[in-house]
């Protein structure tokens, strides 16, 4: 009996390093569908110096781009300098402005690359780069709430490298 456990535990051993590794499942956009807002717009709530300042921005945002993220938020992005930006999200239901880090440092990237994607009619957000400067360069997937809070969901680092295309439809 000790014989026949240690062999099948062998052979269960060998067949786990047998089998190939699964590649982790990333976040995608059609896991998080929701509906998109289709009421009345609300003016943006400058309520902060910083929003004051940009409040043609802003107005504009409202008036003429579509709802391009979290089924109600327009992402507004604000240069920061070179190799950087600051999006910010324009909650068209309220008016309510939400700003979390800024993503810098892709490099040398392609006339495509975007460093914010999303979808209207997705909750899932992914930030490309290093977020506020410092810590991994790599894709960054957010789920956004119906109040503009993001949760982390998965990090893949690329190390700088953003030839490859995000996969997340």
């Amino acid at each position: 009996m000790n014989h026949l456990l240690r062999t099948l535990a062998a052979a269960m051993v060998v067949a786990c390093y047998a089998l190939p590794a699964s590649a982790e499942e990333l976040p995608k956009f059609s896991d998080h569908k929701l509906k998109v807002y289709a009421g009345k717009r609300a003016k943006p709530r400058l309520d902060h110096e910083f929003w004051r300042d940009r409040s043609e921005t802003y107005r504009g945002a409202m008036e003429d781009d579509k709802i391009n993220a979290g089924g109600r938020f327009i992402v507004v992005i604000l240069p920061c300098g070179t190799e950087c930006q600051a999006p910010t999200f324009l909650d068209v239901r309220t008016g309510r402005i939400t700003q979390h880090f800024v993503v810098s440092d892709w490099g040398n990237v392609s006339e495509e690359f975007k460093p914010v994607v999303s979808r209207a009619d997705s909750r899932l957000i992914v930030f490309r780069g290093m977020r506020n400067e410092k810590g991994i360069s790599g894709n960054h997937y957010y789920l956004i709430d119906d109040n503009g809070e993001l949760k982390h969901l998965h990090t893949t680092d690329t190390k700088g490298d953003f030839s490859a295309m995000l996969k997340a439809d």
